[in-house]
């Protein structure tokens, strides 16, 4: 499936889409580019306030990069043999108190992606109580990041 068809299904799945014109960053915002996607065949869709004091400026909050970014998928492996024990639940709780508890073994099951912030907070974690080989996760992806 190539971008415009994805961008034409995202537009189609209800994404919240902006049509600001005059924005300085539509054309690498995601938003921007599946808005331009919108089918006629839709009749109601969910829309960025252009007039919102914060859109189409250089700092607009709901700009998200056309880029494509690494997901993980899975935990299940992150913990090896090598690793002294007290990491895991040092890990574990975390990554419940930066999301919860639910969150943490939906990402460990691969469940739910993990996206490239969460990855790098796992990451940071594991430094913080000292381990300093490489951290992997089950699988990668790459994916826009919504």
């Amino acid at each position: 499936m190539n971008d415009k068809e994805i961008f034409r299904q995202k537009a189609k799945d209800g994404y919240t889409v902006c049509l600001a014109a005059e924005c300085p960053l539509r054309e690498h915002c995601l938003r921007w580019r599946v808005g331009e996607q919108m089918p006629d065949s839709v009749r109601f869709y969910t829309c960025v306030n252009p007039l919102h004091e914060d859109v189409a400026t250089q700092q607009c909050p709901e700009y998200r990069p056309d880029e494509k970014v690494t997901f993980a998928r899975g935990m299940v492996n992150l913990f090896n043999d090598d690793m002294p024990r007290r990491l895991e639940p040092a890990v574990r709780y975390a990554i419940i108190g930066k999301t919860c508890r639910t969150y943490y073994y939906e990402y460990r099951n691969g469940q739910r992606v993990i996206p490239p912030r969460l990855q790098q907070f796992i990451r940071d974690t594991f430094l913080r109580e000292g381990w300093t080989a490489p951290v992997h996760f089950d699988t990668y992806f790459e994916d826009y990041d919504w």
